[in-house]
């Protein structure tokens, strides 16, 4: 078995058709894929023949690409809307969704599935109801093309600072998305093939996937789980406790979707170069100050960008219709680029504190730095974003 609990191709030899045809049926179609490509030559037309209707067209697509470029990293369960759906219609047909692995982005397609641009579930719930999707959608979408070395795609999505990339052929059409969690363990991979370090530093070196048993792997899973859930929500009771501000001053709703998106990009991206690094052995323990140094001179080269970027957008770009007669649209932009400029470094030394307190506690950085990470750079910017302008605007 290979980590990802695969057979290889040397202990593919020793299953049967049955065995194989029934194990790919449970897998989801990029692991049967890789499944397939594993499969002698002369066993495969066999299979292909036996594989469930359901899972043939898709499975036999990814297995033509190999593991080596992008194609053969990609899953195909994702969400697609048309341009000239409207946001409501869009909306329920996300919540419809069944197979895809994430309903909160979206990817736009035409007729002929060539890729248009993506829209976030967010953006779609804050549209106003008649709004398509053509409208509130970014158009600027960086995709991968299908035949990208994979481990530059796994590289592209980390300094991309985003969760999912969507993966084109040739003619610009939609054939499936990278995830962060397929690219990291691409890169995983390439760092064991060469130094065979990150296990031993997560402390289950020899562990495989199939081979903790539910138990533990349910106690390995669990705390974290559970706590991040509890995290999650103090966001909701954070928005609570500042309604009156928000009565008093609306503009500081619109600025919230910056502070969270800035500061999740700023955490992610700091967050997977750092676990890149720490599995290619170039980061320890021993070396945790020298991290945080760096990254705090990073993040405040980085605030002090995006505290004159919010300046001059609340200056310049802001309705002042709506600003109480005591307060100016300049205090506004002060008090909201401030409020930006801590996020963002305090994002970066969250993105380089948790892989690094996961290497103290012994545990897999992208175990527990991943999902932790969104979760608490969103409680952590709504609180430091709230404190701060009604500090300083005295609301």
């Amino acid at each position: 078995m290979n980590p990802t609990g695969i057979p290889t191709k040397q202990g593919v030899g020793d299953l049967s058709d049955d065995d194989i045809v029934g194990l790919i049926d449970t897998l989801q179609p990029d692991e049967g894929a890789r499944l397939m490509r594993a499969l002698p030559s002369r066993r495969r037309g066999t299979i292909r023949a036996r594989i469930a209707n359901a899972h043939r067209d898709e499975i036999l697509t990814l297995s033509d690409y190999p593991e080596t470029v992008a194609g053969g990293l990609m899953n195909s369960h994702y969400a697609d809307l048309a341009a000239d759906t409207r946001c409501s219609d869009a909306v329920r047909q996300l919540a419809a969704e069944e197979h895809a692995e994430t309903i909160y982005i979206a990817f736009v397609v035409d007729a002929d599935r060539r890729l248009r641009g993506s829209v976030s579930l967010r953006d779609l719930l804050r549209a106003p109801k008649e709004a398509t999707v053509g409208e509130v959608m970014e158009h600027d979408v960086t995709a991968v093309p299908v035949a990208m070395p994979a481990e530059d795609a796994s590289r592209l999505l980390s300094r991309s600072g985003r969760a999912f990339l969507p993966v084109v052929d040739d003619d610009g059409r939609l054939t499936g998305i990278l995830s962060f969690n397929d690219a990291f363990a691409r890169l995983e991979e390439e760092a064991a093939e060469d130094m065979q370090r990150f296990a031993a530093i997560a402390g289950s070196g020899d562990a495989r996937y199939f081979d903790v048993s539910l138990w533990s792997d349910f106690l390995r899973r669990a705390p974290w789980i559970l706590s991040l859930a509890i995290v999650g929500l103090m966001a909701g009771y954070i928005v609570h406790v500042y309604e009156d501000a928000l009565d008093a001053l609306v503009i500081l709703a619109l600025y919230m979707p910056m502070v969270a998106d800035t500061g999740g990009n700023v955490g992610t991206q700091t967050s997977g170069l750092l676990i890149r690094a720490i599995a290619t052995g170039e980061v320890s323990l021993g070396r945790s100050a020298a991290v945080f140094w760096r990254e705090a001179r990073i993040g405040l080269m980085l605030a002090a960008m995006l505290f004159a970027f919010a300046l001059l957008k609340v200056t310049f770009l802001s309705n002042g219709a709506d600003v109480p007669a005591h307060l100016t649209l300049h205090m506004i932009a002060l008090a909201i680029g401030i409020a930006i400029a801590v996020q963002v470094l305090v994002s970066a030394l969250i993105g380089a504190g948790l892989p690094l307190a996961a290497l103290m506690l012994r545990q897999d950085p992208a175990v527990m730095a991943g999902p932790a990470l969104t979760t608490v750079v969103d409680v952590t910017g709504l609180l430091m974003y709230f404190m701060i302008t009604t500090a300083i605007l005295g609301i």
